[in-house]
């Protein structure tokens, strides 16, 4: 009792920084914080979400063990953190996928399966991108040894909809610019890639770290 009340009065101490539950899914364990945004914890993966704007600006995973291949669910679902939150509806016949971030073949048990298809993990991504080159990317990146890899979305200056930026749904979720992928190996190299989301049929390319933080307005590190 003495241990949880010092831990509270801890707590309410002004200025003392604590760590985020989230945190051990980011790259370095350390929060990335991108302003006007909210944090949703999972069991393996933290997703980065404008509800304003109902976009996904990145989901971070922690590497999984995945001993035992888990059932794919495909249980689509409105995440109930957010009060306007897209819904799988918002993507019938809107041309495009309802596209993984954090992908469901990462999970390790049926939770954590069934946290992948919360709708917050989601972007509108073109058929032949979700299918063939960003299907192809996962397969890759979970055949090495990586300690951390974070998704994203890329929406040009702003993820609000108007000429530049096209949206779904009733729930007006923003498709994406490009997408990509940023993989912290064990060994400590770091390799990023992107795909063009607004071409059919777009190949994966890479990019430099350095540039991709440019474009994005914060570090990833």
């Amino acid at each position: 009792m003495k241990k949880l009340v010092a831990s509270l009065f801890l707590f309410l101490i002004p200025g003392v920084a604590y760590a985020s539950p989230c945190d051990q899914f980011y790259p370095n364990s350390k929060e990335i914080v991108v302003p006007n945004t909210k944090v949703l914890c999972n069991s393996f993966f933290a997703t980065v979400y404008d509800d304003e704007k109902n976009a996904t600006i990145f989901s971070t995973e922690i590497a999984q063990a995945r001993l035992v291949k888990t059932p794919r669910t495909d249980d689509f679902r409105a995440d109930k953190r957010i009060s306007d939150s897209p819904t799988p509806a918002d993507y019938t016949n809107s041309g495009y996928d309802r596209g993984h971030m954090v992908p469901a073949a990462n999970a390790d048990d049926p939770k954590e399966m069934s946290d992948t298809f919360l709708m917050t993990n989601m972007t509108p991504q073109l058929p032949s991108v979700n299918r063939v080159a960003w299907k192809n990317l996962e397969e890759r990146v979970r055949s090495v040894p990586f300690k951390w890899v974070v998704t994203g979305a890329y929406y040009g200056k702003s993820p609000k909809c108007d000429v530049t930026v096209k949206c779904i749904g009733k729930a007006k979720v923003p498709v994406p610019e490009f997408l990509y992928k940023v993989v912290f190996f064990e060994s400590g190299n770091t390799a990023v890639y992107i795909v063009d989301n607004l071409v059919p049929k777009s190949q994966v390319a890479t990019m430099k770290l350095e540039e991709l933080e440019a474009k994005l307005g914060y570090k990833l590190r």
